[in-house]
């Protein structure tokens, strides 16, 4: 979905935050080949202000990997 359109399509920043989230979701769902309800994207905000993206597996009960922040760019402008 084309970021100018979501911005004048009458959502909110809620949706637009939502449709950005479900693209994490998806991509990782497929990286892993497992569905999206199967895992859980973590924030973790650091002292110093950064911000990690994590995948964690509910089935597996572990953190996967930190989605580095130039694939993070790459998903969400897709």
């Amino acid at each position: 979905m084309d970021l100018i359109k979501m911005l004048t399509g009458g959502k909110d920043y809620s949706d637009i935050a939502r449709t950005f989230i479900e693209k994490l979701f998806k991509h990782e769902a497929k990286k892993y080949q497992c569905q999206p309800h199967d895992l859980m994207i973590l924030l973790d905000r650091e002292e110093g202000g950064a911000i990690k993206m994590m995948t964690y597996s509910k089935p597996d009960n572990k953190t996967w990997r930190v989605i580095p922040d130039n694939e993070v760019k790459e998903i969400l402008m897709k």
